[in-house]
């Protein structure tokens, strides 16, 4: 059985459980993402960025304490740009990415009350499957064909570690979200060239249905 498969698996048994025993609250949230391409170039990370959105449910489950799992389902635009390297030279064309996800964050919540409103600091792997999405260079713009083994692709999948606080005041919530891609997003790595990765941001507000 695949790594993804037991995740998936894993959370629907959880969700199965879990509700025996706890009182669980289900939420949205919508807001402004700031994702970035990274890779090592003469030994210094090079970030190329770009805005974007994430919009997404979620369940908060308690289990323990003040603990909590948190599971989320989002739809993400993200991307950004990076160099790529030829016959062993950094090239000056910027290859530029815009592309869509559906992630899947696994977190751990720790909930903190402090005089009507809630924080929590919250964390876990986050699960990332790319959809459609486009890239250029040089004023050339394709279409992205994700798993598909040339230069210029992505990897459809990625598994992320994902970091972030919540405040929460009666039904509304706002977070602030990081995710740090750990999977080499390239599809083809020329000889000289750094591995890629997917980094995050997001800023959003939330709603949590009593």
């Amino acid at each position: 059985m695949s790594l993804i498969r037991k995740i998936f698996t894993l959370v629907f048994l959880l969700l199965l459980v879990i509700p025996a025993f706890s009182q669980i609250t289900y939420g949205v949230r919508g807001g402004l993402s700031y994702s970035a391409l990274i890779q090592k170039i003469e030994h210094e990370n090079k970030a190329g960025t770009k805005a974007g959105f994430s919009i997404g449910g979620f369940a908060d489950i308690p289990f323990y304490r003040r603990f909590s799992f948190r599971p989320e389902l989002s739809f993400v635009n993200q991307g950004g740009s990076f160099y790529s390297r030829i016959d062993n030279e950094i090239a000056t064309i910027k290859n530029k990415y815009n592309y869509y996800s559906i992630q899947m964050p696994l977190n751990i919540a720790y909930n903190i009350p402090i005089s009507g409103v809630k924080m929590a600091v919250m964390m876990g792997p986050t699960v990332d499957y790319s959809l459609f999405g486009t890239h250029s260079a040089e004023g050339v713009r394709k279409d992205l064909v994700f798993g598909k083994d040339e230069i210029g692709e992505l990897k459809k999948w990625d598994i992320g570690v994902n970091m972030g606080l919540v405040v929460k005041y009666e039904q509304v919530l706002f977070s602030i979200n990081a995710v740090c891609g750990t999977f080499d997003r390239r599809a083809v790595k020329r000889e000289g060239e750094s591995r890629l990765f997917q980094n995050n941001v997001t800023f959003s507000f939330g709603y949590i249905f009593p």
